[in-house]
């Protein structure tokens, strides 16, 4: 059909140009207003930076993953001298807590398990910030009131025996577990008390306390340790691990080891999150790290020891990208953890 041409189509042709032509301008308006503040954001930062000359990150990561972002954040900020403290997310809280009641102020950056993160929080030793690259984190990812984003996730997936158990063959939900044909080939690490309290929760804590009665009559095999849980799999020692950690799998998978897993509906998480101390002696270093590692670059870093909180940052086949339901377990369990414990203790009729 021929558009037509009298002066009344012609001025609204020329008036629906007009108003596609403001709203392309106002869209370009904005994203280059955004990126231009983000800019902005950063230079300030990198001038006082520069007076400061060096960051100190408290973290639990392992030696190489923080070597590895220090020699990226380096390149991109050769002013800074970067510094670190590793050690588990229970020794990282002593230490700030106890440097915070002697009036040492050595801290800038903290990232640690969510727990560690929620009761220095609490205690006041960490300080609100609105990174620009928090914007993009999903709101479950993110503190309320600003105090940390999440920078990686563990999951919470179930694990398997390749030599045992076939692809096919092995369980894809948590209600499979309850078949009679695994009773007797399960395991459970003793303490998987945030796994269980975060399950409970996101299966509502009356249904998911009824299936937790149902799993503990299928004969599970209980030990102690996330790693050594992983390495009796790899050995033959029980045929499915309830709750496994998906990135100690892989690394035994490419050693060579007959150990699989799969993402259950839902996949349960553990946050590790990111904040600026409260007290910080250089805090502009610290918040251009906190940029750096909360950005698409530092997150692909991160991609080689857990699956990065970014969305479009994690590989296709990551536990995050495989589950369409992702539940965030509570980072305030802490607070009804002897609750917990008990709970746990007399569902399993554990010691």
């Amino acid at each position: 059909m021929l558009m037509g041409n009298t002066p009344m189509q012609q001025a609204y042709r020329k008036r629906t140009l007009e108003v596609f032509l403001l709203s392309l301008f106002l869209l370009t308006g904005l994203v280059v207003s955004e990126s231009s503040a983000q800019d902005s954001h950063t230079l300030k930062l990198v001038e006082s930076a520069k007076k400061e000359g060096t960051v100190t990150l408290y973290t639990s990561m392992n030696v190489p993953d923080v070597n590895r972002l220090f020699e990226a954040f380096r390149r991109k900020f050769p002013f800074l001298a970067p510094k670190s403290y590793t050690t588990r997310s229970a020794a990282l809280l002593q230490r700030i807590v106890t440097e915070a009641q002697a009036g040492r102020h050595s801290v800038d950056v903290i990232q640690a398990n969510g727990y560690t993160v929620d009761i220095l929080s609490k205690k006041g030793l960490t300080k609100k910030y609105l990174s620009p690259e928090s914007k993009t984190y999903p709101t479950k990812f993110r503190d309320p009131n600003g105090h940390w984003v999440a920078t990686y996730l563990f999951c919470n997936v179930i694990g398997y025996n390749t030599k045992l158990l076939a692809q096919a063959e092995a369980p894809r939900s948590y209600e499979d577990l309850l078949d009679p044909k695994w009773r007797g080939k399960l395991a459970l690490d003793d303490k998987q008390y945030i796994w269980f309290d975060g399950l409970l929760d996101a299966m509502g804590r009356e249904k998911g306390l009824a299936f937790m009665k149902k799993l503990a009559n299928q004969q599970i095999q209980f030990r102690s340790g996330n790693s050594l849980m992983a390495n009796l799999l790899a050995a033959g020692e029980f045929t499915v691990l309830v709750n496994a950690r998906p990135e100690q799998l892989d690394k035994l998978k490419h050693a060579g080891a007959p150990v699989a897993w799969m993402a259950p509906k839902p996949v349960t998480v553990n946050v590790l999150p990111v904040a600026i101390a409260s007290q910080a002696p250089h805090p502009s270093a610290a918040a251009l790290f906190t940029d750096y590692l909360l950005s698409a670059e530092g997150q692909t870093l991160l991609k080689q020891q857990a699956a990065p909180a970014r969305p479009g940052i994690a590989d296709p086949d990551s536990c995050v990208s495989q589950s369409s339901e992702v539940f965030v377990n509570d980072i305030s369990m802490e607070e009804r953890f002897d609750e917990v414990v008990g709970v746990y203790k007399r569902v399993f009729a554990l010691p």
